[in-house]
C-alpha cells in the first residue's frame, strides 16, 4: 500500500472496500417527489406494485413501528382477509448489469407480527416487474426464505434474511415480496384495513467477490432511477401502456471486475474551499498540484472523487454542495493530468456518510470534506 503525504491533509489507506450496494435508496430514506401530487408518499427508487402510497412508512409518526435504521421503511401487503389473494410487491432496479456466474449477496431486514414471513422471496428480471403479465402465483422466485425466519419467539423485532444470489447476466430488476401461493390461514389482525404487513429496511446487492465493483456508470444510471417521479394514476397509465407493448429492455452497462490491490485515499478538508462555496481557496492549489505530480496515468485504474458536507442545512442544498466540491477537485485535477478525465467519477453524498458526530464543531468540520479514492493497478 503506497502512501502520499501532504501539509495540511490526513491521507489514510484501506483495504476495506466502499459500500457496492447494486441497489440505490436501500434504506429507502430518500424521499420521492411525486409529479401529481407534489407530495413525498414513496422512497425513491422503489415502486410497489399497489401502484398507491400505501406502502412507504415514516418511523417518526406516531402509529409507526421503529424502522430498523433512520425514519423510513416500506410495508407490503402479505395477503388479506377480504378480498383473498390481495399482494404488493416492491421492486427496484439494478445500477449495474451483474456479471454471469458471479455470486451476489441479497440481503435485507425484515419484521412481522404474523407468522408469514416463511415465504418472502426475491425475483430478478430482465424486463421490469411492474410491466408482467404473468399472475404472481405463476412466478417462481430465484431465491426464497422458506423457513429460515423466527417468527414465534420474537415476532415483532427485525430480523435480517441474507441470501446468495448467482447471476445469469440479464438481470436489470429485483422483486421483493410474499411467494407464497396460498393465503395465510388463523390471522385475524391487520394493519391496514384488511390488509395484514411485512416490513422491509435496509436492502442491499452486494458483489462477494470484493475486487468486483461498481460500473462506471452507476451514478448516472441512478440519477435517471430518480428522475422517474410518476406515481399514482400517472403510474397506471405507464403501466396499462407497457404491459401491452413492453418497452424495449436496454442492457445495464456490467460491474467492474477490479485488478487493483493499491488504494489511496487523500482527504481534503474544507479549508480549501471558500466558505459554503465550491470554488477552491489558492491555498489548495500547491496541495492538488504536488498530488497531481505523483500520479502516473498508466498505473491509475480509476479516481473517485467525494464531497461530503456537515449536516447543518437542508439535504438537497448539501447534496448539491457536496457533489460540486467534487467536480471541483477533479477539474483541477484533470487539468493537470492529461487523460485523467477518462477515469474519474464524482459523487456527493451531502452529511449523509459523517466521520464524526455532528453534534459538535470539530465533528462538522471533520464531516466538512472532499476525498479522492485512487486505484491503483497491480505491479
Amino acid at each position: 500500500m503506497k502512501y502520499l503525504f501532504v501539509s495540511c491533509i490526513l491521507l489514510l489507506s484501506t483495504s476495506v472496500a466502499r459500500s457496492q450496494n447494486l441497489l440505490a435508496n436501500g434504506g429507502f430514506e430518500d424521499e420521492n417527489i411525486c409529479t401529481e401530487y407534489n407530495k413525498n408518499c414513496a422512497p425513491e427508487a422503489w415502486i410497489a406494485t399497489s401502484l398507491n402510497a400505501n406502502y412507504y412508512f415514516d418511523a417518526s409518526q406516531q402509529q409507526a413501528v421503529k424502522a430498523h435504521e433512520g425514519t423510513h421503511y416500506v410495508g407490503l401487503t402479505a395477503g388479506s382477509l377480504y378480498p383473498k389473494g390481495v399482494r404488493n410487491f416492491i421492486r427496484g432496479r439494478l445500477l449495474c448489469g451483474l456479471q454471469a456466474g458471479h455470486q451476489y449477496k441479497l440481503s435485507m431486514w425484515v419484521r412481522a407480527q404474523h407468522d408469514i414471513l416463511d415465504s418472502l422471496g426475491a425475483y430478478f428480471s430482465e424486463q421490469d416487474f411492474l410491466y408482467e403479465k404473468k399472475f404472481f402465483k405463476l412466478i417462481t422466485p430465484q431465491l426464497w426464505s422458506l423457513d429460515g425466519m423466527d417468527t414465534t419467539i420474537n415476532p415483532g423485532l427485525w430480523q435480517q434474511v441474507e441470501w446468495l444470489y448467482t447471476a445469469n447476466g440479464t438481470e436489470g430488476f429485483v422483486t421483493i415480496g410474499n411467494f407464497k401461493r396460498n393465503d395465510y390461514s388463523g390471522i385475524r389482525f391487520t394493519e391496514y384495513r384488511n390488509d395484514y404487513y411485512f416490513f422491509l429496511d435496509e436492502v442491499a446487492l452486494i458483489p462477494v467477490d470484493p475486487k468486483e465493483k461498481l460500473c462506471m456508470q452507476a451514478d448516472s444510471v441512478k440519477q435517471a432511477i430518480y428522475a422517474e417521479n410518476e406515481r399514482h394514476s400517472y403510474l397506471e397509465r405507464k403501466v396499462y401502456l407497457y404491459r401491452h407493448n413492453p418497452p424495449p429492455v436496454t442492457p445495464l452497462p456490467k460491474t467492474i471486475q477490479r485488478r487493483t490491490q493499491h488504494i489511496d485515499t487523500l482527504i481534503i478538508p474544507d479549508i480549501f474551499f471558500a466558505t459554503a462555496s465550491y470554488q477552491l481557496s489558492p491555498v489548495s492549489f500547491h496541495v492538488l498540484d504536488s498530488f497531481a505530480s505523483r500520479l502516473s496515468l498508466p498505473a491509475i485504474d480509476s479516481m473517485v472523487v467525494e464531497g461530503h458536507t456537515d449536516s447543518i442545512g437542508k439535504l438537497a442544498y448539501n447534496e448539491a454542495l457536496s457533489l460540486n466540491r467534487a467536480i471541483s477537485v477533479k477539474d483541477y485535477l484533470n487539468n493537470k493530468v492529461q487523460g485523467l478525465q477518462e477515469k474519474t467519477t464524482t459523487r456527493g453524498f451531502a452529511y449523509l456518510r459523517p466521520v464524526a458526530s455532528n453534534k459538535t464543531p470539530k465533528g462538522r468540520q471533520m464531516n466538512r470534506r472532499v476525498e479522492i479514492i485512487l486505484y491503483r493497478k497491480e505491479d
